[in-house]
């Protein structure tokens, strides 16, 4: 190679070197630049408040309790508000509401069909004393068949539950003196009633009819608790001595001191009378207080997943840009000592050539 050929050669090699070593730089920015934005979402991480679920035994409230000795019953109280005073008044008023537990009969009509893969399907079998029969409904436990007989008990059920599924026509409710024959569900202790048509009729005559029908209507009256509310306008607190602040006693007129026992009309009869009654503190867990926290904690723990979720997602993608930078980065070296390796050679020609120059002109 020549003189001329190999300074051309050197001058290009030291151009793709500096090339190199700047782009080199330019890479080692760009890392630079994707580790700050890594350390931004690390501390956004840390900035996160992670939320805590809340503790049941931490939500609490104070509820009232008395028995009216009026009805014997057990009512608490939900709210207590204070009344406006009103002018020429010497006794503060109160508005309450409460609720106490009463029974009740759910009383249900319903039918059950010989065939079919429905939940009311039933069977009929006679049992092993081949004298009385069974009956299963849907598969269930064989349960024994009584009657027919009158079973007056179940009439006043349908007359007077407050909660009733299928009786709203007069002529379905059960009549008094009417025959039933019947079975009860040993796991429910429900029993349940299948009208016939006299004393006389047989049970082979109620299979016969449920083909014929291909249904048998039944009755049922279970018995259940429900809230019954509670609500005065007009009732008269006693703050106990103690210094505490609570109530401990509750005036109010019955029912029976408004007209027509009607407490919605607030006419009261003549020389009405209030009760008092003495009131019980207690402090019992807030259900509803807690869902409320329960479903804030919720909803704050999925804004704070997703939060997580997405400076994951981010942190991934910087991660994977990174990557793809260092090996680039490495192409580089690599590049640059490659031109190291070829300029060093190079270089050596060139100090050949001129020592060779000077010797032959010395």
């Amino acid at each position: 190679m020549g003189m001329a050929a190999s300074q051309a050669r050197y001058l290009s090699l030291t151009a793709r070197k500096t090339n190199t070593e700047y782009e080199g730089q330019q890479v080692n920015q760009q890392r630079t630049a994707l580790a700050n934005q890594s350390a931004g979402l690390f501390n956004q991480m840390l900035a996160l408040e992670v939320p805590t679920p809340p503790i049941a035994t931490d939500y609490s409230k104070t509820v009232y309790t008395f028995t009216d000795i009026s009805t014997s019953e057990s009512i608490s109280l939900d709210s207590i508000y204070k009344n406006p005073t009103q002018p020429g008044s010497t006794q503060d008023t109160y508005t309450i509401s409460g609720s106490t537990k009463k029974s009740s009969v759910l009383s249900n009509i319903g039918t059950i069909v010989p065939t079919g893969d429905s939940t009311n399907r039933y069977n009929i079998t006679m049992k092993d004393d081949n004298q009385s029969y069974q009956i299963s409904v849907n598969g269930g436990t064989a349960m024994t068949i009584y009657g027919p007989n009158t079973y007056d008990a179940l009439t006043p059920y349908f007359q007077d539950a407050e909660k009733a599924a299928g009786n709203n026509d007069d002529s379905t409710y059960p009549q008094a003196g009417d025959y039933y024959f019947k079975y009860t569900n040993p796991q429910t202790n429900v029993e349940y009633y299948i009208p016939a048509t006299g004393p006389d009729m047989t049970v082979e005559d109620l299979i016969i009819q449920g083909e014929a029908d291909d249904s048998l209507k039944t009755y049922s009256a279970q018995s259940y608790t429900k809230d019954d509310y509670f609500h005065i306008d007009d009732a008269i607190l006693t703050t106990a001595s103690d210094g505490t602040g609570r109530y401990d006693y509750i005036s109010f007129y019955p029912d029976d001191q408004y007209v027509n026992g009607d407490r919605e009309s607030g006419q009261l009869i003549e020389n009405a009378k209030r009760i008092t009654c003495k009131l019980t503190q207690s402090t019992v867990q807030d259900d509803d207080a807690f869902d409320a926290a329960m479903e804030t904690y919720t909803a704050k723990k999925a804004i704070y997943d997703k939060t997580v979720a997405d400076i994951d997602a981010k942190t991934t993608v910087i991660q994977q840009q990174d990557k793809t930078l260092e090996l680039h980065l490495d192409q580089l070296d690599t590049e640059q000592q490659a031109i190291q390796t070829e300029l060093d050679a190079v270089k050596k020609v060139i100090d050949k050539n001129i020592e060779e120059t000077f010797k032959t002109f010395a």
